[in-house]
């Protein structure tokens, strides 16, 4: 589906990616800006919108303004919890530069291994809302009442196996040991999923994602300009956001999907591709949980059938007939929220990643986030 112009990310930068304590955000994006400017051969007077997810970095899309030196911007966002992590922030530049609101787009999403871990806290306002029914239980943050009881249901309604969980989180270990920017990079075994401790059972550690400090910036432009800059150019086939109906974390219609199948439904109505044309995949994996719903939703198997399709885990692993995650995703490369994915899938479609490259790949699904902020894109090479 066309918003107008054609639009290809150009640029993608990276800071450091480091389980260090007290890193300020804002300097992990400034570093991930400029190797994104670098990684395109932009000038970065050109860029004149700025988009992003803003998690701990405390500045506004025009404070970057300030902080990178451009003189002017046309268009700028911030979308905090009003989207669905990085890709809302994504999804907004595509729109401004294929409608000509902006003609370079700036995406940026900045973290602390601190923010990442406020889930945590043991300390609460009064309780509010549907709050009332959570706390003085105990139930707080994503861990406990969102993904440790939406794991059980999955087991419970599909028959699902702790060994199906497993194969995403062994895999996604095999990915990380070929990125020498993952922080977990060690291999691990499904013994040792098994034997991890739970943190809300049946939640295991090796079911949650792994924070820590870094930042992730990409550049979208039009085809045009596209052409005319150093990288090839990766373009963006299709994108969509989901709510799901009764859309809440904890309260939702749907426990198990959220509004992915929402996003993953709409995302392939305005696609000039198919599931089955895609050749590499990065799927959020906040949870593993999160990554199941997702590749059941985007359509990659039928709804129930993540254990058997998923074969032990050689259908996304190294020469799987799905490659998932190839940068260890966040289970192992770190939490980055969903920009990473992106990032990757970029250099996946130009052909850069060296041991972990999908040979001949010339599609690429994204996804982002669950619940109520489900977003995924489609990318192509031309």
């Amino acid at each position: 589906m066309s918003f107008g112009r054609k639009t290809a990310v150009v640029g993608v930068g990276y800071s450091q990616i480091s389980r260090e304590l007290g890193l300020q955000a804002r300097v992990l994006a400034v570093d991930a800006v400029k190797a994104a400017v670098a990684d395109s051969g932009i000038d970065i007077q050109d860029i004149d919108g700025i988009y992003e997810y803003p998690g701990s970095t405390g500045e506004a899309a025009v404070d970057f303004q300030r902080l990178l030196g451009i003189e002017s911007l046309s268009d700028f966002g911030d979308f905090a919890a009003t989207g669905a992590s990085a890709l809302s922030a994504v999804i907004q530049a595509e729109m401004a530069v294929a409608s000509g609101h902006c003609e370079v787009a700036l995406v940026i999403r900045a973290i602390t291994r601190e923010w990442g871990q406020m889930s945590g806290q043991t300390q609460f306002p009064p309780a509010e809302g549907a709050a009332q029914y959570l706390l003085p239980y105990g139930a707080a943050g994503a861990v406990l009442p969102v993904m440790g009881m939406r794991k059980q249901r999955r087991k419970f309604e599909y028959g699902i196996r702790e060994e199906d969980y497993g194969a995403i989180a062994v895999n996604a270990r095999k990915w990380s040991a070929m990125n020498e920017r993952a922080m977990l990079r060690d291999p691990i075994t499904m013994d040792d999923y098994l034997s991890a401790r739970y943190v809300a059972e049946p939640l295991r550690l090796l079911d949650c994602d792994y924070p820590g400090s870094g930042a992730v910036a990409v550049l979208i432009t039009t085809e045009e300009r596209a052409k005319d800059l150093k990288q090839k150019p990766v373009f963006i086939d299709a994108s969509s956001h989901g709510t799901g109906s009764r859309p809440d974390w904890t309260f939702p219609d749907d426990l198990l999907f959220g509004g992915t199948r929402d996003s993953a439904r709409k995302l392939w109505e305005r696609s000039s591709v198919t599931v089955d044309d895609v050749d590499v995949a990065e799927i959020y994996d906040g949870f593993t949980h999160i990554a199941m719903s997702w590749v059941e939703a985007l359509g990659f198997c039928g709804i129930g059938e993540f254990g058997d399709w998923v074969d032990g885990g050689k259908t996304i692993g190294p020469g799987g007939s799905l490659p998932m995650n190839t940068s260890g995703g966040q289970l192992a490369e770190g939490r980055l929220h969903g920009l990473g994915f992106l990032a990757e899938a970029t250099q996946q479609l130009r052909g850069q990643l060296g041991e972990r490259q999908v040979e001949g790949a010339q599609v690429a699904v994204v996804s982002n986030a669950f619940g109520p902020q489900s977003a995924s894109l489609v990318l192509v090479t031309d």
